[in-house]
């Protein structure tokens, strides 16, 4: 069965550097170029012409990735889907990014200021000891375009999904997810002290329940 990896914002297939090494035949699908004014349901099309549907396969997403999943498995039929650091429908959205669709706010956070708080994220880490996870967020946040995380974050903020998702997804989430607080999300496993990007800095219990989901 071929697994498809979905990267976050702001991420390529360097965030999942550990899930490749329990995964080696995964296909990580890296973002596409967004079109203007284009909805995730939209940019989900796209991606899912990447996908060889001839053959089973499985789904996993992070973060917006996680979103991106949720609209391909209304497109396709995965076997299995997996979402981490994520959300599955608005509802598990926080207040503050619901509100945004309404008062624009997020119009007021362009995608370099977006950059300039991810380095800020990488020197608390790099602080706390987790160097080689900061390196990685660094590189991948320096290569992003502003243009894509100005497309996203508004894509996020408008995204209306129905709530007609399948019974079986699987939902890995931290405790500590402060994007995405976990007394919001239904159905998840948690990984305790898990951040936002908690595959990276705690892979090791992250690719347990990866794996378990996928077996």
């Amino acid at each position: 069965m071929k697994i498809y990896l979905i990267p976050g914002l702001g991420a390529d297939k360097r965030m999942y550097a550990h899930q490749l090494k329990i995964l080696p035949n995964a296909i990580v699908l890296e973002h596409l170029e967004p079109i203007k004014g284009e909805t995730i349901p939209q940019y989900a099309a796209r991606m899912a012409k990447g996908i060889d549907t001839s053959l089973p396969f499985s789904l996993v997403g992070t973060s917006l990735g996680g979103i991106v999943t949720m609209e391909l498995s209304r497109m396709l039929k995965p076997e299995k889907i997996v979402i981490m650091a994520s959300i599955k429908n608005r509802r598990e959205m926080p207040a503050f990014i619901r509100s945004m669709s309404v008062l624009n706010l997020h119009r007021l956070i362009p995608g370099s200021q977006f950059k300039r708080f991810n380095k800020l994220m990488v020197k608390r880490l790099d602080s706390r000891g987790d160097s080689p996870a900061a390196a990685i967020i660094k590189q991948m946040t320096d290569d992003v375009s502003p243009e894509f995380i100005d497309w996203a974050i508004n894509a996020i903020v408008n995204w209306y999904p129905p709530d007609d998702y399948r019974s079986d997804i699987v939902h890995i989430h931290g405790t500590n997810d402060h994007l995405f607080p976990i007394h919001k999300i239904t159905n998840s496993i948690a990984i305790i002290n898990g951040s936002h990007v908690m595959n990276m800095t705690m892979s090791y219990e992250v690719n347990k329940a990866l794996l378990k989901a996928l077996e």
